[in-house]
């Protein structure tokens, strides 16, 4: 006579896990990861280019968000950097940027999938700044008129929801009376609420990104998380609909903190550096990593995202479908 598991014999005392049958344990389990609750960054490049992160070829977007919607992935976070830099970030409100014709593309090819833009200045700007600066110094009031410029640009396409990603103050404020007066009160707002990290670099070689000096002046210090909630309260205040998060992997205690004090989405964004670490720069299979992989969406969803931002949401995709 077959002898069942031990697992399921083993004597207990008081609430456990291994309490009962395997079809029990089955029964009572609850998966909090969907394909719909997966974005995927697409950073896109004019032509396929060498890159320590997966990019898209500009001509190649259409086909990838059409794979990715009937994969039922949620929506994909467009990532496009102009064709020429200055010193007035003058491609970033163009019609005919990338990143438009990226929005486009996407809507075009799956109009189900939502969209996400990167609503900055750093892919246009000669030194790779989120801001204008004139005579050295920070421009605030040109900075926020170029970013809103840009923002009803990226609406025109076809853009579902806009990223302020600059962390400057009154930017979310200004793209939404932006977006209003152009008629797009639809169109939602995902401010970025971002940690100074080494997790970025992946996607700033990837995307000519890395800017002259640092960025830590419009960042999150690591060491004052404090910060971060007063910033998140400011970007709700100014009318944000959800926030994102970056890096993923470090904000999970802000995270927590802020499902209870704001009542918007939060949206963490495992970055270049968190797909790196798990796929060792995509050399393991993907058998390798995949239950790593699960085991860390799976915790930003218990820990309160409504949706996370993953390289790896076409592969997550197809093992929670």
């Amino acid at each position: 006579m077959a002898h069942p598991p031990i697992l399921d014999t083993e004597p207990v005392n008081g609430p456990s896990p291994l309490r009962g049958r395997a079809a029990v344990r089955r029964l009572l389990h609850r998966d909090p990861l969907t394909p719909a609750d997966l974005i995927m960054p697409l950073l896109v490049r004019t032509a396929p280019t060498a890159s320590p992160v997966p990019t898209v070829a500009l001509d190649e977007v259409g086909a990838v968000a059409a794979g990715l919607s009937a994969l039922g992935v949620g929506g994909v976070k467009v990532f496009a950097g102009g064709r020429e830099r200055d010193g007035v970030g003058g491609e970033a409100a163009s019609p005919s940027a990338p990143m438009i014709r990226a929005i486009e593309a996407t809507k075009n090819a799956a109009p189900d999938l939502a969209v996400i833009t990167e609503n900055c200045l750093c892919s246009y700007t000669a030194d790779g700044q989120c801001v204008l600066t004139t005579g050295g110094r920070y421009d605030h009031e040109g900075t926020l008129g170029l970013l809103a410029a840009q923002a009803v640009r990226q609406a025109e396409a076809g853009a579902d929801v806009i990223g302020p990603a600059s962390m400057v103050e009154g930017h979310t404020a200004r793209v939404r009376a932006a977006l209003d007066q152009a008629g797009f009160a639809d169109v939602a707002l995902m401010p970025h609420l971002i940690f100074t990290s080494a997790l970025y670099g992946g996607y700033r070689a990837a995307m000519g990104a890395t800017p002259v000096g640092n960025r830590a002046a419009f960042q999150v210090d690591v060491s004052r998380p404090e910060q971060g909630l007063q910033i998140a309260q400011r970007m709700a205040e100014e009318g944000a609909d959800m926030l994102l998060l970056e890096p993923a992997v470090h904000t999970v205690d802000l995270l927590t903190k802020l499902r209870r004090r704001i009542d918007v989405p939060l949206i963490p964004f495992a970055t270049s550096g968190e797909w790196a670490e798990i796929t060792h720069s995509g050399q393991r299979s993907t058998d390798d990593y995949l239950p790593a992989l699960l085991e860390r969406l799976r915790m930003y969803r218990r820990a309160g995202a409504s949706a996370v931002i993953t390289y790896s949401a076409r592969e997550a995709a197809r093992c929670t479908m």
